[in-house]
């Protein structure tokens, strides 16, 4: 974790610029399936995010999710920082982000971190589809169980309205 922490704050070092008219906001929907807590089995789930592009290689995100679970299912809400390892038609990249998860007695945290390794493929200007995959570390979890973490998978959807 902290690798990957040390990795996105030496980015904006070595991140160009963007040029004028390079769009900048991306919109994301997520099919996702995984284990959000090791106190539940798998399960799938649904999430729409977007993406503000800082730099060539920095992106500020944001995604709202819904899972299925037992007492009404699972929302979470997540803000962070990605970083784009090499901007080619697939475009490899790191994320790391705080989340805010709801259902606590079923998930056994509700404030979480999020770590992802992922790659977008970008068939046209402006849009793609893409693969992630993403862990959970508890900062809140229940009778303080240093066990509770999660684990997923999302396939997306990437649109950028922009070059559309």
């Amino acid at each position: 974790m902290r690798l990957l922490a040390a990795l996105l704050l030496a980015f904006p070092a070595t991140a160009a610029p963007l040029r004028p008219g390079d769009p900048v906001l991306q919109i994301r929907l997520e099919g996702l399936f995984g284990q959000p807590t090791t106190q539940l089995g798998a399960r799938g789930g649904a999430a729409l995010g977007a993406g503000w592009r800082m730099t060539d290689q920095l992106w500020l995100i944001a995604d709202a999710g819904q899972r299925a679970a037992p007492g009404g299912g699972i929302r979470s809400l997540a803000f962070g920082i990605q970083a784009t390892l090499d901007a080619t038609p697939i475009s490899p990249y790191v994320e790391i982000a705080v989340v805010d998860l709801s259902n606590r007695r079923a998930v056994g945290y509700s404030f979480a971190t999020r770590a992802a390794l992922g790659a977008d493929w970008m068939f046209s200007r402006g849009a793609g589809i893409g693969l992630v995959v993403r862990t959970y570390t508890a900062l809140d979890p229940e009778n303080d169980n240093p066990t509770l973490a999660g684990l997923e998978a999302a396939f997306r959807l990437v649109l950028t309205p922009g070059a559309l």
